[in-house]
């Protein structure tokens, strides 16, 4: 079986949506694992634990903006100021519901974003990435 992705990193706190893009990256044979945390703040620990295991980062972020204790663009700040290797390693998708033209600029502005979609994301989007 062929991935496009080893790991695709899912942060979001909707559950119901980690569950959808997860059967749509398994269903459409995107990536071999998906790992999921509903804070950034969950997510930046992950990544810091991984920091020098490289086979345990992903290749692709898929993040939401608005959650609590860590939001999106929080987690974007943190990671750049960390310096974790993930940031040269990966893309990140911003997928958000949000449609504040302060949050998207804030997202696109970032070198580490690649993209930026609005929510519900489809099978053709995760293809494209």
């Amino acid at each position: 079986m062929s991935f496009k992705y080893k790991k695709i990193m899912i942060i979001d706190d909707d559950a119901i949506d980690n569950y959808l893009v997860n059967v749509l990256i398994k269903t459409n044979q995107i990536a071999e694992t998906v790992l999921e945390f509903d804070n950034g703040e969950k997510a930046i620990e992950y990544l810091q634990t991984n920091r020098d295991i490289h086979d345990n980062l992903p290749e692709l972020i898929l993040l939401d903006i608005y959650m609590p204790r860590m939001n999106g663009i929080e987690f974007i700040e943190k990671l750049d100021e960390l310096d974790i290797p993930c940031g040269k390693k990966c893309k990140i998708c911003v997928v958000s519901s949000s449609i504040n033209d302060n949050d998207i600029l804030r997202t696109k502005l970032n070198s580490n974003v690649f993209k930026y979609t609005t929510k519900p994301i489809t099978p053709e989007f995760l293809l494209s990435l």
